[in-house]
This record gives structure tokens, sequence and C-alpha cells, in this order.
């Protein structure tokens, strides 16, 4: 099968190529081989092509494929299995333990991480869901939004933030959401997500406008958590998925830290964030997203009713077209999400 593929670790689009390598196959019961239709790109998955993350994970980059984020049709399904999913269904899923990523003609993965594709949205809506949405419910769960919960989300025109907007609103009933963006398409995408005021961050610092203003939860998208002390009313939580992660953080997704590993996350600590958070009488905590079918399933729920929309900036045309969405994202100037269609 065709897929985009690490030559060396670097920080641009220049690392990758298109090579053809070994198609996927089925080897436990609960697994399914699914054929591509879209994948979308995320911002770890600069960091992993730079070897950002190869001191956990570490892995050969001339076998390794870009990107978490999937949706196509079931191809295949292991003869003795015992789940539900059938050939010829659509599904989406966030790629977890991959064989291979999701920028390739075909993947294969856990049943437990799928879920039905909703019927009105197209494969590259699906693609721009997984990781983003999956990160977005968890974060807004793990800090306690809920029906009337206020919640700062900065960076509200981003992949995550766009998302994260309408998932506490329609979702999670938040009566109050407040996020950041420039002025224009920025500010249009968040208002449109559900967003009930957006700061300006190009002439305004959200630290002192909205100092004091009690919020429950604010979601750190940003690496800006030791900003945030003022923001939170006392018992309030600030959940970050940005900047440097926590040993608690890496632990929790099973991975094994090294020695060095843990001194490094030790010495690189966010202690800023810690104090500011703590002295403001609330509770900072670093989170990964864990992939699931189940989480996903709920999201699909109301992308099927329309209340979550895909929000998608580029949709390059083919894994051969790999660079343009590759390149806007790199960029940091993406609103939404960048998206490889891979069949059609």
């Amino acid at each position: 099968m065709k897929a985009v593929c690490f030559t060396s670790f670097g920080s641009t689009s220049d690392s990758l190529s298109v090579k053809t390598i070994p198609k996927p196959f089925i080897e436990k019961p609960n697994e399914v081989l699914i054929k591509v239709h879209a994948s979308s790109l995320n911002p770890i998955d600069k960091i992993r092509l730079s070897g950002g993350l190869s001191a956990l994970r570490p892995e050969p980059y001339d076998t390794s494929v870009l990107g978490y984020d999937v949706s196509g049709v079931v191809e295949k399904v292991a003869e003795e299995s015992s789940h539900s999913f059938q050939i010829g269904d659509e599904v989406f899923v966030r790629l977890n333990d991959m064989k291979y990523g999701a920028l390739a003609e075909y993947v294969v993965c856990a049943v437990p991480d799928i879920a039905k594709k909703p019927s009105n949205i197209s494969f590259s809506e699906a693609a721009s869901i997984p990781l983003a949405g999956l990160t977005s419910l968890q974060a807004l769960r793990r800090g306690g939004v809920k029906e009337g919960s206020k919640v700062f989300i900065p960076g509200g025109a981003g992949g995550v933030g766009s998302l994260a907007i309408q998932i506490a609103k329609k979702m999670l009933k938040a009566s109050h959401v407040c996020t950041t963006a420039s002025p224009g398409i920025g500010t249009d995408i968040c208002h449109d997500a559900g967003a009930d005021r957006v700061i300006d961050y190009r002439s305004q610092d959200f630290e002192e406008i909205l100092k004091g203003e009690d919020f429950d939860m604010v979601f750190d998208t940003m690496n800006q958590a030791h900003l945030m002390g003022g923001l939170i009313k006392r018992g309030g939580k600030v959940i970050s998925i940005a900047g440097t992660p926590t040993i608690e953080a890496i632990e929790g997704t099973g991975a094994k830290a090294s020695l060095v590993v843990r001194a490094f996350m030790f010495l690189s600590r966010n202690r800023k964030a810690e104090r500011a958070v703590t002295n403001a009488g609330g509770s900072w905590e670093y989170i990964f997203m864990k992939p699931s079918g189940s989480d996903l399933s709920e999201i699909a729920a109301f992308l099927e009713s329309g209340d979550i929309k895909a929000i998608i900036d580029t949709e390059a045309s083919s894994l051969v077209d790999f660079k343009v969405a590759v390149d806007k994202l790199w960029s940091g100037r993406a609103k939404g999400k960048c998206v490889v269609k891979v069949a059609s």
C-alpha cells in the first residue's frame, strides 16, 4: 500500500514522502482492517516527526507513517470475532498502538477504539474529529464541566478549541464559554461554534481582562496555565494539554518512563502553573487523551444531529498532495483541521 512515511526525523514536510510499504493485516480477534478514505493531522504529529516522542515510544523512522486520525470503511474482520462491526461499515477512529499511522491506504485497529461514522457527514469531516474531539471531551469532563458551568477555552479557532467550544456548550451544557481568537475569520469560527465571548488576543491580554471572572474550569490548550490562576474561582480546575507533561500524565497512558525521562520531567515540571493555580485555591493537572470508541460514539450522536459540526481549514486532494495539509498545519495559521483525502 501507499503511505506517507518518515524519511528522517525533522521539523518540516521535507522529512516525509509517499512510499510503498506492506499492507497491515489482522492479528487479533478484536481487530478490523479499514480502507482509509481520509485522515487528519494534529500538532502531536509534528512533535512525533521531530523525534519528540522517541524517548517514550521509540520507533524506526523509515517504517513510521504519519497521523493518528482516520475515517474509512471496514474491509475485513477476524473470522473468530464476536464484535458488532461488519464489512462495509463506515467508521472513524483515533488509532492506538499503531502498526502504522493514519496517512495510509489501510490501517488495522482495535474494536474498542472505533465508532460508526455519522451518516450525514463526509469522510473528511469525520476524519477531522477523533483526536481533537476526544481530547476536548475528556479534558472538559476531567475539569468537571457540567450544566451551568462557566468555562474559558483559549485558542477557540484551532482544531481542538473549535470542537471544545461546541462540546462544552452542546454536550455538557455549559452556560458560558469564553475564548480567544484573532479578529475576522477566527472570531467568526468561535461565534459559530457557540462561544459567548471572544477576546482579541492580538490587542488584549486575557489574564488582565478576565481577572476575577471566577471560571469553573479553564482548558489550557496553549501552554498558558501559569497565567490562569486569577481567572478561576476557589475550587476551580485548570486542565492542560500543552507544554511539558507531568510524570503522572505519562504513566497514566501506560508508558514506562525511564530514569532519564523521569529526571527531565521533574526538572522541567510546570511549577509556575502549579503555584499560580494552587495560590488561587484551585487545582492544575496535565492530561493525555485516551482513545475511546464509546466517547467517540457520544460525539458522533451530536454530529449526527447537527449540534456539533466539523471545521476544516485545508483538505489535500490525495496522499500524493499531503504537503498541502502538513505545511498549513505546521505554519500555525490553520483555522480548524487540516485533512488529507486518501480514497474517493
